[in-house]
């Protein structure tokens, strides 16, 4: 598993919560560089979780991967519980969520 910040760097270490917070805070307030304001995490099966500062768009990047969809209008802890449910693996409460396009 691994984050990938604004700016495209991979990281492979201290993939938690906090390290995620720390990350959408980058995305949070307009800068003038709306090109690098998206962050993600990602696992080995290639799903992949992408926070931007409108939406969360949850899909598996695969040549022959599944879009599951995007949210919208969510708060700081409701993109959080979503990067928790992504760390932890449990894609059963991932897929749960009302997904739209």
């Amino acid at each position: 598993m691994w984050f990938t910040d604004r700016y495209g760097a991979e990281i492979e270490e201290d993939i938690t919560l906090e390290h995620q917070a720390a990350l959408l805070s980058t995305i949070a307030v307009p800068d003038g560089d709306d090109e690098h304001r998206s962050i993600s995490v990602s696992d080995s099966d290639e799903w992949n979780l992408e926070f931007y500062p409108d939406r969360v768009l949850f899909e598996n990047v695969d040549e022959d991967g599944e879009k599951v969809g995007n949210l919208r209008g969510l708060s700081e802890d409701e993109r959080l519980v979503l990067a928790d449910e992504f760390i932890r693996g449990d894609f059963v409460a991932l897929r749960a969520h009302s997904w739209g396009d």
